[in-house]
């Protein structure tokens, strides 16, 4: 021990039942070089200075006795939480232990799921102490992760007697010069996902690209007027094609043209089903958001720290720091579903649930990535699945498959169209 005899009550009475003739005392703050002597000839350093009602940083009096941990060779376990991170929010605002592994005692702790907590834990396991089941569920917060055996949810054996219908029809309206791309990608992870039918409305240059790169959709095409804005007889087309959908995503690749903004004004303002907002779409959500007002239907928005910047006038920097109270907060304002992508993606309810994704990889930070997911989950939501619950089985699909491309094809080398083929290999595990 090298942070001398413990001080609280309980503490004291526990380590006097212990057998101290096994037990050699020391005190970083009276014998800092004995202290060091100890670590360097360590096979295994537990950390256990600070528990889960650690706030504010560590004393920078310990920074020399983490380097000496760090740089031993020893294997680092932390008790609970590395010292030096938030429990509640995985905050670190300063030095903290970097764990090789971290024992969490009863059950997960937010900042074992939340970045950048979540790098400093290493592995987690989780050991019972004792604590009723009753007294756990009193206690957790409404955050939760999902497992790869929790997939089996989505996997119901599809009846014979079905056609395209009974898996529901995404309405996407997506795509712009230069940035078709978005579209298709979000389409055909549409597909991959399991829509029965996706229906492409696009402006009316993009259908000889996009369609014979994809045979599988239908395709609605729009016209715009002289003020390119969309035209009167498009209007009423896209109107009828709304009504015909269970699932619209809007977005990816949309541009922010005049165009691209009366769309989101009309779709946001005719939806009657569950709407998935994307890349541009949220960017000109971000210069209205007045325009959520006018939404009937369950909305998902899926920004990145950027966008998420954007939406809340603020920086990329101070999302990142604050990640899960901000998506809280805006969920639970806004009245929807909030996908916060990154490492750790979060996603929050309106109701304050939080999930935070533990699948996914850095090959995924890559320009479409976005895309597919987008696709994924509003495919999930136009089969019949809610909104939030689509958002968080998509992202840990998204995540899954990509994990499994980063082994296949390296981290570096994946794609995100990869992802997309990486899916029905996924589901056909499931499935069988």
């Amino acid at each position: 021990m090298i942070q001398g005899e413990p001080e609280t009550e309980l503490a004291s009475l526990v380590f006097r039942q212990m057998d101290l003739q096994k037990i050699q005392v020391l005190d970083w703050a009276k014998e800092p070089e004995a202290v060091k002597t100890q670590v360097y000839g360590a096979d295994f350093v537990l950390d256990a200075m600070y528990g889960i009602g650690f706030r504010g940083s560590l004393p920078e009096t310990l920074f020399p006795l983490l380097d000496a941990a760090e740089t031993s060779g020893a294997y680092l376990l932390a008790l609970d939480l590395p010292s030096g991170v938030s429990c509640d929010t995985g905050e670190v605002p300063g030095r903290c232990v970097r764990a090789a592994e971290t024992v969490s005692f009863t059950a997960l702790k937010p900042a074992h799921l939340i970045q950048p907590g979540r790098s400093y834990c290493g592995k987690v396991t989780v050991v019972p102490v004792g604590i009723s089941e009753q007294l756990v569920e009193e206690a957790q917060t409404p955050l939760f992760g999902i497992e790869e055996k929790d997939l089996a949810l989505l996997f119901q054996q599809r009846k014979e007697n079905t056609n395209k219908g009974s898996y529901g029809t995404l309405l996407s309206v997506c795509g712009s010069t230069g940035m078709a791309g978005a579209a298709m990608l979000a389409a055909r992870a549409a597909l991959r996902s399991g829509a029965g039918l996706v229906n492409m409305a696009l402006p009316s240059e993009l259908y000889p690209v996009v369609a014979g790169a994809l045979p599988e959709p239908v395709y609605t095409l729009l016209e715009r007027t002289h003020g390119d804005v969309i035209s009167e007889d498009s209007a009423a087309l896209l109107n009828q094609k709304m009504l015909n959908a269970s699932a619209v995503l809007l977005g990816c690749g949309l541009g922010t043209s005049a165009l691209a903004r009366s769309l989101l004004r009309r779709v946001a303002a005719c939806s009657s089903v569950p709407l998935v907002i994307d890349a541009d779409g949220i960017n000109l959500l971000a210069e209205n958001i007045d325009i959520l007002k006018t939404v009937r239907v369950p909305v998902v928005l899926t920004p990145h720290p950027g966008e998420m910047a954007r939406l809340l006038h603020t920086t990329a920097e101070q999302v990142q720091e604050r990640r899960l109270d901000y998506a809280r907060r805006f969920a639970q304002k806004h009245g929807v579903t909030l996908v916060l992508k990154g490492s750790g993606t979060i996603v929050a309810a309106p109701d304050g649930r939080v999930f935070v994704n533990t699948t996914g990889n850095p090959g995924m930070a890559k320009g479409g990535s976005g895309d597919v997911l987008a696709g994924m989950i509003a495919s999930l939501a136009a089969q019949g699945i809610t909104p939030y619950w689509a958002a968080v089985f998509g992202v840990f699909l998204h995540g899954f498959a990509g994990d499994r491309c980063a082994k296949r094809l390296s981290q570096r080398g994946m794609l995100p169209s990869d992802l997309i083929e990486e899916l029905p290999l996924l589901f056909s595990e499931f499935e069988q």
